[in-house]
């Protein structure tokens, strides 16, 4: 309920903590999602043989999936 109160508030009270970066969120997981573009963390990888890529989240590797 709290992250959702945020989308009318506009409060983002988790930070990047990265220097230079000065982006934040409304919830701790977009804030890991985040942090990924900076470490270049791609957890997610695609299943079918030989491909070889990998994704930051799975939603854009779900996307990714159907072009085989």
């Amino acid at each position: 309920l709290k992250s959702h109160v945020r989308t009318h508030t506009g409060e983002k009270p988790y930070r990047c903590t990265e220097e230079n970066c000065t982006k934040s969120f409304k919830t701790s997981g977009d804030l890991q999602k985040h942090i990924r573009t900076h470490t270049g963390e791609r957890p997610f990888k695609c299943p079918f043989e030989g491909c070889g890529r990998s994704f930051t989240t799975s939603n854009i590797r779900k996307v990714h999936i159907r072009t085989h």
